[in-house]
C-alpha cells in the first residue's frame, strides 16, 4: 500500500462514506449526503492505494463554517486561527500502517501557515483510548472537555502548528 495523499475528488464521496462507516462510533455515523456536505465545506486529505483507491481520509473545517457539529461549535466559540478536524478514518485493512499519522503530517505542513492551531475531539464516553493515545503522539493536548448525556462525553485536543 501507497502512503500517497491527495486532496478530495468527487468520485471518492462513496469510497469515503463506507469508510466513515467502518469506523463508528469511533467517528459519528452520517449519512453519505451529508458527508458529501461536510466535505464541501471543509478540506478532505484522502490517502490512496497505488491504483487511487481511498484508504482514508481527515476532513477538516476552518472557522465560521455553517456546521451545527456541537464539537466544531465548540472550537469555534474558543479560537478564532485554527483548524478543526471533524474526522479521520481509515479502511480496516489500513489501520495500523501508519497513514493515520501520514494523514495528521500532510495536515500540520498543508495548514502550516494558514491556521494557529489544529483540533479535534476524541470520545471519552463510550471511551477510545486508542484514539487518545495516537493524539497524544502526535502532540496534541487537552484543552477542554464536554458532557453531552450519560453514555457521550468528548475530550477536546489541540496541538499548535508551525508558522
Amino acid at each position: 500500500m501507497s502512503d500517497t495523499i491527495r486532496l478530495y475528488k468527487d468520485a471518492d464521496l462513496h469510497r469515503l462514506y463506507t469508510i466513515n462507516c467502518a469506523g463508528e462510533p469511533g467517528v459519528g455515523a452520517v449519512t453519505e449526503d451529508a458527508l458529501g456536505q461536510i466535505i464541501a465545506q471543509g478540506i478532505c486529505l484522502v490517502a490512496v492505494s497505488r491504483d487511487d483507491t481511498p484508504v482514508g481520509f481527515l476532513l477538516a473545517l476552518q472557522p465560521e463554517t455553517d456546521y451545527g457539529s456541537k464539537n466544531y461549535q465548540w472550537f469555534d466559540e474558543r479560537f478564532e486561527d485554527y483548524v478543526y478536524v471533524d474526522r479521520i478514518a481509515l479502511h480496516p485493512d489500513a489501520r495500523g500502517s501508519g497513514l493515520g499519522t501520514a494523514l495528521y503530517q500532510h495536515g500540520f505542513v498543508h495548514f502550516a501557515g494558514k491556521a494557529l492551531l489544529i483540533g479535534c475531539e476524541v470520545n471519552t464516553m463510550p471511551p477510545n483510548p486508542g484514539s487518545m493515545r495516537f493524539h497524544e503522539r502526535l502532540g496534541f493536548s487537552q484543552v477542554g472537555t464536554q458532557t453531552f448525556q450519560a453514555d457521550y462525553a468528548v475530550t477536546y485536543l489541540a496541538r499548535r502548528l508551525s508558522l
